[in-house]
């Protein structure tokens, strides 16, 4: 496992490296940052990683700073002695968060938690090849249900139930009917063709379930406005220029 290490302490830093040793003998460190501009030039021609264990507080910013310039390709660990940052750092791909002082116990369950989503999508990966060997035409879209991470804990989300997916802050996430929200690790390209038919991408932020859409209102310069069935902030419209193709989509 290819692993990167955030981190402007040296102490910490050598604790942790020497505690993913003793727990991953395969591990291998590629590199240890120590600042925002550093991890930012690295990450632009860096090759891919496994995982990347990263503080929140360095020297000169935050480490969001660095995933809002370039995106992670692999999940994120973030390791820090506060807990006020939680709910934005699994907004920055984070698949967990480890409060100071770590414990080989807490690092423990952060690895076993990476090995059982790698295992989950490998599996899902193998299962299309299959499928595609034997039927030779066989897409994406056959799924049903879409992965996803929320806190601990790794959720099956049924297509069926997703009402709306979006962009914020250059995050993708989808909203199911209930309400419930999640961070997930696809483009919104990726999502409008593995949603299928039953959505529509109605402006270059948002892809809506067709049953999520309670009436639309025809607003200025002939946008439709659309109201949802699920309560969601933002005013989602759809331009002229797509208005006859999504009414024609809406009627089914």
């Amino acid at each position: 496992m290819k692993t990167i290490i955030i981190e402007d302490e040296d102490l910490t830093a050598e604790d942790l490296c020497l505690t993913l040793k003793r727990l991953e003998p395969n591990i291998q460190l590629c590199a240890r940052l120590t600042s925002v501009r550093e991890a930012i030039a690295y990450f632009r021609t860096a090759q891919p990683v496994d995982l990347i264990f990263s503080d929140i507080q360095l020297g000169d910013g935050e480490s969001f700073d660095i995933f809002k310039t370039i995106p992670p390709k692999a999940p994120v660990v973030f390791c820090t002695a506060y807990n006020q940052y939680m709910m934005e750092a699994f907004q920055h791909f984070g698949l967990d968060y480890i409060l100071k002082p770590f414990s080989d116990e807490s690092i423990r369950k952060t690895l076993e938690k990476y090995h059982l989503l790698q295992q989950a999508f490998n599996s899902t990966a193998l299962d299309m090849v299959h499928s595609v060997s034997n039927n030779n035409k066989i897409t994406e879209r056959t799924k049903k249900s879409l992965v996803v991470i929320h806190g601990d804990k790794i959720i099956p989300v049924q297509i069926a139930d997703i009402a709306l997916c979006y962009i914020e802050f250059d995050n993708v996430f989808v909203k199911t009917h209930t309400g419930k929200e999640y961070l997930i690790n696809k483009t919104l390209e990726e999502m409008e063709y593995l949603l299928g038919d039953d959505f529509f991408r109605v402006n270059r932020q948002h892809i809506l379930n067709r049953s999520a859409i309670a009436f639309a209102n025809l607003g200025l310069s002939r946008k439709l406005i659309l109201n949802l069935r699920v309560d969601h902030p933002a005013k989602i419209s759809v331009s002229k220029e797509k208005y006859q193709v999504f009414i024609q989509w809406l009627e089914g």
